[in-house]
């Protein structure tokens, strides 16, 4: 049900792109902005990308495409065509955003470019999304979210402290395009408020290669300030300096991320005295250990008495109990064992129910990344079937006036 009073109610975007734009135009549909997916006749590439439901390749059936396209609209349009263009012109009489993903140049060569069209729309905020932006001489590299992770930084600190000479490993999940989907979101959003002031629209120049760069936690800093490269860790932040264990092994066969450093004196207390609860302290009552000098050179000992520690318990007692003495401990959880938490299901509403009418189901689909209490979020609809929204956003060429 489209929430009425949403934070973006009322709000037209254009989107005429496809991995780059998605996940930013999912953000603003959510948020109650009526998104207008612009798909060439064959549809989105990404249509194409599995896996499909009921593992049966079809543009409709994309699971992929379903969790970047809920809450929007389809239409198709053939961009390469004068008619394709003058639509898009057309429609922008009731649009407020174009966000569009096409190589440096693209929309000039269509004649839709932010120059020519804010001549006509003074008001339109435009938001392209590019891998190196649209100009310098990087603008016509080839990319992919691999690339990105590998030229952002990211790759060189994630891997396996545990392994000999272990190589750099890029994250999976498409984690360049997420970065900047959310940098272009902030900007629409930001420009669509300085349109309310100004009355004047804006262009938005985002570089996925920017947006990663800028997201490279520690290293960046480590590297500028004290000329270090912080250590490819497993299973944690990066630091300059190497880690002992910190994934255990708990009775119910499931791990337990363990952090006992920078632990105060109340904090390694109140630890130690869980542990004595339960006659499994060993030497670690001793008053030596609250000096944390002292406890992080025996800091493997540390881990060992932990260790035979968490396998006595199930990783639900370890992960409640540490953190009520104020512990950042947490059970390393699978996609199942999130999906069935309640914490997330009922307490936070983190997962929506979304109906797909054309196969008479319903799935879960990842919900609210924030909570806006006068304005909620919300997934208005299931991600559009290819051109399904064409009747309704007809034009009639011939008898519309363009020069309006």
């Amino acid at each position: 049900m489209m929430v009425e009073k949403a934070a973006l109610k009322g709000i037209t975007v254009l989107e005429i792109g496809d991995q780059l734009t998605q996940f930013a135009g999912k953000l603003l549909a959510d948020m109650g902005a009526e998104v207008i997916k612009v798909e060439p006749k064959e549809g989105a590439p990404s249509r194409k990308i599995g896996p499909f439901y009921k593992d049966i390749p079809d543009q409709n059936g994309s699971l992929y495409f379903w969790n970047y396209n809920t809450s929007k609209k389809s239409i198709t349009l053939q961009l390469e065509t004068k008619e394709g263009q003058e639509k898009v012109t057309q429609l922008l009489h009731d649009a407020d955003v174009i966000l569009e993903g096409n190589k440096p140049g693209q929309m000039k060569e269509w004649g839709l470019d932010y120059v020519t069209l804010s001549k006509r729309f003074p008001t339109l905020v435009y938001c392209s999304v590019t891998p190196f932006g649209q100009e310098g001489p990087w603008s016509q590299y080839q990319s992919s979210d691999i690339v990105q992770l590998a030229l952002g930084g990211i790759m060189a600190v994630t891997g396996y402290d545990d392994v000999p000479d272990a190589p750099p490993i890029a994250p999976t999940g498409g984690q360049s395009y997420h970065l900047a989907g959310y940098f272009a979101a902030m900007g629409i959003v930001s420009a669509l408020l300085h349109r309310d002031f100004k009355k004047e629209g804006k262009f938005i120049d985002i570089s996925v290669h920017d947006c990663v760069t800028v997201s490279t936690e520690m290293s960046l800093p480590y590297w500028i300030y004290q000329k270090e490269h912080v250590i490819r860790q497993t299973g944690r932040h990066a630091l300059p300096n190497r880690s002992v264990r910190w994934n255990l092994k708990c009775k119910d066969d499931k791990y337990i991320l363990v952090l006992n450093t920078y632990l105060d004196t109340k904090r390694w207390k109140g630890l130690v005295s869980w542990l004595s609860s339960y006659q499994l302290e060993e030497d670690l009552a001793d008053e030596r250990y609250v000096d944390d000098k002292y406890r992080a050179q025996r800091m493997e000992h540390v881990t060992d008495v932990l260790e035979r520690f968490c396998i006595q318990f199930d990783s639900e007692y370890i992960y409640h109990k540490a953190q009520s003495i104020g512990l950042p401990w947490a059970p390393v959880r699978a996609p199942e064992d999130m999906i069935h938490d309640k914490h997330l299901r009922e307490d936070r509403k983190v997962f929506a129910s979304v109906y797909h009418p054309e196969v008479n189901e319903s799935f879960t689909y990842p919900g609210a990344p924030y909570k806006l209490h006068e304005t909620p979020w919300g997934i208005s609809k299931r991600p559009p079937l290819l051109g399904e929204h064409n009747e309704e956003y007809s034009i009639n060429l011939r008898t519309s006036n363009l020069s309006n």
